[in-house]
């Protein structure tokens, strides 16, 4: 495997943790969200604030690094109540801003390092500093957490509920960027020559959640609107997806990719223009019982999530 690869294959494992926390939150409401003790005395929102706080201060370490000065001193316990004290007024849709916005900004800078800084060996105090091992424990830290987000629900027997709508568009945000750094591992002639799911290529996959996706659109500009989800059933969905592909098979990658965007740019346009309300009015789904718009979308996180999961796999980069 390639340098490139590799980091590519680090990234996605830091997408894949971030992706699976927002997801075990889905179905929570605001107030379960805000005001429920999940770990000790901290809330979700406590703990949100607190993993957007050490992204930013892994982003800090590293920057450090590359001018050649050592770690900061951290008190960890004093570090974490400063952190959740400075975010324990804001709203929870701040706090969820500042935790796309942190990992966000330090992603992108991750991808602007040459190859040979990422990798570059780097210790202090005889402990490892490798930025790999750096994006290791930042992984690690989502799943720690992900596991005590499961055991509390349980505890609390917290069902899946038509939920907050900032968790549900950080959720799509953050699994859409599960599915893409996936996606980005592959170099540009394995995209349309390595099969990764059967006989699918990468375009094939990303043409195929395109096409769910314009599925998920016309659905939801319905219920936006207030009208019945009559849009048409789907009763062999292995061969409607085959069938999707083969009128797909000759268009270029760059037009799969543009399209596979502009569903989801849509997607979102309409999602913003709903109420929280509108996202809990309930409708007669195509396959048969009823559901309400939170669990559409929910939907198309499962979707971005199995797809993602599946191509780390073929690409071995999957959690161990």
């Amino acid at each position: 495997m390639s340098r490139f690869q590799e980091q590519g294959k680090l990234i996605a494992r830091l997408a894949a943790g971030r992706g699976q926390l927002l997801a075990e939150l889905l179905g929570l409401d605001e107030e379960t969200l805000t005001e429920t003790p999940c770990l000790e005395r901290w809330t979700v929102k406590d703990l949100l604030a607190h993993i957007a706080a050490w992204d930013r201060w892994e982003y800090r370490q590293m920057k450090r690094s590359l001018a050649g000065e050592p770690p900061e001193d951290v008190a960890v316990d004093a570090f974490n109540a400063a952190a959740v004290t400075e975010w324990r007024d804001r709203s929870l849709n701040e706090v969820l801003d500042e935790l796309q916005d942190a990992r966000a900004f330090w992603i992108a800078w991750l991808r602007d390092l040459p190859e040979n800084v990422f990798f570059e060996n780097r210790s202090f105090q005889d402990r490892d500093w490798t930025f790999p091992h750096c994006l290791e424990i930042q992984w690690r830290h989502d799943a720690e957490h992900v596991a005590q987000i499961a055991a509390w629900r349980e505890e609390q027997q917290l069902e899946e509920d038509a939920g907050f709508k900032g968790l549900l568009l950080a959720a799509l945000n953050a699994t859409r960027e599960e599915l893409l750094t996936a996606a980005a591992m592959a170099t540009p002639a394995e995209r349309t020559s390595r099969p990764i799911c059967g006989a699918w290529t990468l375009k094939d996959v990303l043409g195929h959640v395109a096409d769910w996706e314009w599925v998920g659109v016309e659905g939801l500009r319905r219920m936006a609107a207030g009208r019945p989800l009559d849009i048409a059933y789907i009763a062999d969905i292995d061969a409607w997806n085959e069938r999707q592909a083969q009128a797909r098979a000759d268009q270029p990658w760059e037009e799969i990719w543009a399209d596979l965007h502009a569903a989801r740019e849509e997607l979102l346009e309409i999602l913003d223009g709903m109420r929280q309300a509108d996202l809990m009015r309930s409708y007669v789904f195509p396959w048969g019982p009823e559901g309400v718009a939170y669990q559409w979308l929910s939907a198309f996180i499962s979707h971005d999530r199995e797809h993602a999961q599946g191509l780390r796999s073929e690409m071995g980069a999957e959690e161990e």
